[in-house]
């Protein structure tokens, strides 16, 4: 069962119990990191970009989205208009709450007893 730590909605950002990664899903691109830390120092770079700054500094780009990410090759780069910029910091953001506790369960009352039955409603990711 993957657990959902953020969602919407173009995106997700999840673990796996199979590879125990953390993966963010963002319409066609995918990232995986292998810790919280790696993840969150991802995340906070985005947190941290100006979209309305870098639109207008790139306003004569001749790309569509003017907002420019450098992803680690030299050769790609994400680009993001303000919207999707914003959506990803949301995405992002829940990230750095403090942990809300998680309703994973409905209480049933049966002959005045109470009866924890737990409902799993997510699919498995990254199967062998």
């Amino acid at each position: 069962m993957i657990d959902i730590i953020s969602q919407t909605v173009n995106g997700r950002v999840f673990t796996c119990p199979f590879c125990n990664m953390i993966h963010v899903e963002y319409k066609n691109l995918n990232f995986n990191f292998e810790d919280k830390t790696e993840c969150e120092h991802f995340a906070k770079y985005f947190l941290r970009l100006d979209g309305e700054h870098w639109e207008k500094q790139n306003a004569e780009s001749c790309f569509s989205r003017k907002i420019i990410v450098p992803i680690g090759h030299k050769n790609f780069h994400m680009i993001l208009n303000n919207e999707e910029l914003l959506e990803l910091k949301e995405l992002f953001s829940v990230l750095f709450e403090k942990p809300k506790k998680r309703q994973t369960a409905v209480e049933i009352h049966k002959d005045d007893k109470s009866i924890l039955q737990q409902i799993d409603f997510t699919s498995p990711c990254c199967q062998n």
